[in-house]
């Protein structure tokens, strides 16, 4: 073969290996550009990297600089509770027990919960979203943002009638103590039937005689006397006179 065929062969063979060399390039760059795009956090579908991150933004902003709460105090109407479902921001809330003892959990529905401690009721809800199926092992925490107002009113032989504060934390409290914070008996109380007159569940008042001297001195009271009696939110007190 002459100088010229041999010459016009190896253009033709120079020629393949550069197109060669750019298909391989080609097929490099898409495969880069399929593995970042592949990647990428797939947003709004369960499970993802971005909708991780909202769930945990939603715990933080029901769980994060909540009071401590002591975990024996007793929950009340009134009382605004925050209730932090762990990694589950969907279902934690805050909001205020109304007067029936209720709040609504998402997806759980109306839950009673006044009246039991807040570990009772950390435990009961945890029990409750395994009962319904919608957590395996879910982790309650409860803490009161607001108390609910706690006052007793006090009428009759006291020393100043009114209302009478209980403390902010305190879900009941000793007659004993609301008659000497009032300023105790007045020379003609009838202190032996002190009337409490409190509204039950079903809106019905009942009304009760406490025999509050035997208390303050047991000696002059029967054995079978009680030795406390509590008063809780919206108890009325009145303490009648002696007529002589």
């Amino acid at each position: 073969m002459g100088p010229a065929g041999v010459h016009s062969k190896s253009m033709k063979h120079s020629s393949l290996s550069r197109h060669t060399a750019s298909g391989i390039l080609v097929c490099c760059l898409l495969g880069a550009c399929a593995y970042g795009a592949g990647n990428e956090p797939q947003k709004g579908r369960s499970g993802s990297a971005g909708n991780s991150s909202t769930s945990t933004s939603q715990d933080t902003v029901i769980g994060a600089n909540e009071p401590i709460t002591d975990p024996a105090y007793r929950l009340s109407r009134g009382d605004e509770i925050a209730v932090n479902i762990f990694n589950e921001g969907a279902l934690s809330t805050a909001q205020r027990i109304d007067n029936r003892g209720i709040i609504r959990i998402p997806y759980a529905g109306d839950i009673q919960i006044a009246d039991r401690t807040v570990r009772e009721a950390e435990t009961y809800l945890e029990k409750l979203l395994v009962e319904k199926k919608l957590l395996r092992k879910p982790m309650v925490t409860i803490s009161v943002r607001d108390y609910a107002s706690r006052e007793v009113s006090v009428a009759g032989a006291v020393g100043s009638t009114g209302k009478y504060r209980m403390p902010k934390e305190s879900s009941s409290v000793e007659i004993v103590d609301v008659i000497l914070g009032m300023g105790g008996f007045r020379p003609t109380a009838k202190s032996d039937e002190v009337k409490v007159t409190r509204t039950l569940d079903s809106g019905e008042e009942k009304v009760i005689t406490v025999d509050v001297e035997s208390m303050l001195n047991p000696r002059r009271g029967d054995r079978n006397s009680p030795r406390s009696f509590l008063i809780y939110p919206g108890d009325r007190i009145f303490v009648p006179e002696r007529l002589w």
